[in-house]
């Protein structure tokens, strides 16, 4: 499977920075991502979704509730989005 983002994660921030665009085949994976670099945190994980593209307003809810519910103290940081007039 080819997606088309990447991640990195930051030891010293506790950051996982996303980036890229984002496919179904991509947000398949999300998951295991955040799981592996929750369970290098000392449960305080930003996910930085800055510099990522493609990313619908669903999904993006989709991803703040699954952390909500499975990664307490989770912050997901997100660029503004527009929506066409």
């Amino acid at each position: 499977m080819d997606t088309t983002f990447a991640s990195h994660y930051d030891a010293n921030t506790s950051t996982l920075e996303l980036t890229g665009t984002f496919d179904s085949d991509a947000w398949a994976s999300i998951h295991e991502e955040i799981d592996r670099a929750f369970r290098r945190t000392a449960c305080r994980l930003t996910i930085d979704l800055t510099r990522a593209a493609g990313i619908p307003a669903r999904s993006l809810g989709h991803l703040v509730h699954l952390c909500n519910c499975c990664y307490p103290g989770t912050i997901v940081r997100a660029t503004a989005m527009r929506t066409a007039a």
